[in-house]
């Protein structure tokens, strides 16, 4: 099944805002798993079950030097929102995300089935799922949000907050007994940091790791571990203070040992280690890697190895490269778009640099135009695009 979009039936009794938002039809194809970056910084779900003891994070951002907080509560009857209940949202923002490369433009409003979803994180419908399903709409719907991140950036002002929950509003179709078509409402916080491609790619086995501990500091790690050596390390105490963890802080840090002897989470390896100071850290490091050339202008650099992670920017590229696809074939984009390397963007400009003058001339004299469309479908305000090569700086 394809993506459709439509105007989907209004949902009784919903917000009047949202009734006139378009249906976007999920893809039963094989979408890669994407999570927003925020999400994985923190913990923002329950490790257990049950909890309504408010998750609680403030922290001073180290890029904005703006102090961020995060307070999130549910309801006696649901609890918070889990960690496990968070793959709905995941596949949300998966399909969101393959939807913009394929040049579609998904709305909040998302329509999928219950079969789609199970197979997609890997289960199998029936024995209890269609309950667990409609357990976790429930949380993720009575679950509030508090938030400063991302509140109007670039406009900031003092104390800014913004409330919400997961999901506006759900509706499901049932019969027999049995879920049919789930459509729900998620939150538009969510939903705009996806347009500005603020996402990481996961791992598909992340739908395999049964423990609530494991799975928050897997996500912890793919994010952490993003930079040029694709090592990080961190006290056990400091990533206990970020996992919101109602366990004892002994039983906590068992826990990771044991993580840390088993060292199975998919393409990460975990080592114990101590700080200067003796305390007890986590080694994480990415085992997935990629060889890739980098060079500097005129000189050129022995090979070194860079993650295959990629950042927000290497993301959009990745999706405008497909558009271009659609637009100028295959052959074409291999011969030259991809041959450039993405260095940056600033003040509007985006920088490349392509192997050789020539090519970078040719793209320049052909594709110029085409390719600031492109990264302009994709949310990002391109004014100009500047190409650079070994030989002089060509200026889009």
């Amino acid at each position: 099944m394809c993506y459709a979009e439509g105007m989907g039936r209004k949902i009784e009794g919903g917000i009047k805002e949202h009734q006139d938002l378009t249906r976007f039809t999920a893809s039963s194809s094989d979408v890669a798993p994407k999570e927003q970056i925020d999400l994985m910084a923190r913990c923002w779900f329950s490790l257990t079950p049950g909890r309504t003891e408010p998750i609680q994070h403030e922290y001073v951002d180290a890029k904005t030097g703006q102090t961020e907080t995060v307070r999130i509560t549910g309801s006696a009857e649901h609890g918070i929102a889990t960690i496990h209940d968070q793959d709905l949202l995941i596949f949300a923002v998966s399909q969101w995300i393959d939807a913009k490369r394929l040049g579609l433009e998904p709305s909040r409003r998302i329509h999928f089935t219950p079969y789609q979803f199970l197979a997609w994180i890997n289960r199998e419908p029936g024995g209890g799922q269609y309950q667990r399903i409609k357990d976790a709409l429930h949380r993720l719907k009575m679950t509030s949000i508090q938030t400063t991140i991302r509140s109007d950036v670039g406009k900031r002002t003092r104390n800014r907050i913004r409330q919400f929950s997961w999901i506006s509003e759900w509706e499901i179709t049932e019969e027999g007994g049995e879920i049919r078509g789930i459509e729900v409402v998620l939150a538009e916080w969510l939903f705009e940091s996806v347009q500005d491609f603020h996402v990481l790619t996961l791992d598909k086995r992340y739908f395999e790791i049964p423990g609530s501990v494991e799975r928050w500091l897997y996500l912890y790690a793919r994010k952490a571990t993003g930079g040029a050596t694709g090592i990080w390390k961190e006290t056990f105490k400091s990533l206990y203070r970020k996992s919101a963890s109602q366990q004892e802080y002994k039983h906590y840090a068992s826990a990771i040992r044991k993580l840390v002897k088993r060292n199975g989470l998919p393409g990460l390896r975990l080592e114990e280690v101590k700080s200067s100071g003796g305390d007890d850290m986590l080694l994480m490091e990415r085992t997935v890697k990629r060889e890739i050339s980098l060079q500097k202008e005129e000189t050129a650099q022995p090979e070194q190895i860079e993650l295959i992670e990629r950042t927000p920017l290497e993301e959009a590229w990745e999706i405008v490269l497909e558009v271009m696809r659609k637009h100028l074939g295959e052959a074409t984009v291999t011969s030259w778009l991809s041959k450039l390397r993405l260095k940056g963007i600033e003040n509007g400009t985006l920088t490349f640099q392509a192997p050789t003058k020539f090519i970078g001339d040719w793209v320049d004299t052909n594709y110029r135009f085409k390719l600031i469309e492109a990264w302009r479908s994709t949310g990002h305000p391109i004014e100009q695009i500047k190409i650079e090569s070994s030989k002089r700086k060509l200026a889009a």
